[in-house]
């Protein structure tokens, strides 16, 4: 996943990854995957805004190493995790 988002990070504009936002939340079958996409997605969206603000954006690989090492984190954190 962290791959995939890394690319659409640099491959998309502002205004594609926004559409691309929108049909994830049209598409999520359920209301908890609606939130989780629509939290994702404001933080993807606000990510890109301020990579355009970069003189040098961030490479593919740096984005998805930064990007998996959140989701690691993220797991460990939830309830039920690998926090020991």
């Amino acid at each position: 996943m962290a791959s995939q988002l890394a690319q659409l990070l640099v491959e998309s504009d502002l205004a594609e990854l926004e559409e691309i936002v929108s049909r994830w939340l049209k598409e999520a079958p359920t209301e908890y995957v609606y939130k989780l996409s629509s939290k994702m997605g404001e933080k993807l969206i606000e990510l890109k805004r301020q990579m355009e603000r970069l003189p040098h954006p961030p490479r593919r690989e740096d984005l998805e190493l930064a990007l998996s090492m959140m989701f690691d984190l993220a797991l460990a954190r939830k309830p039920g995790g690998d926090e020991g």
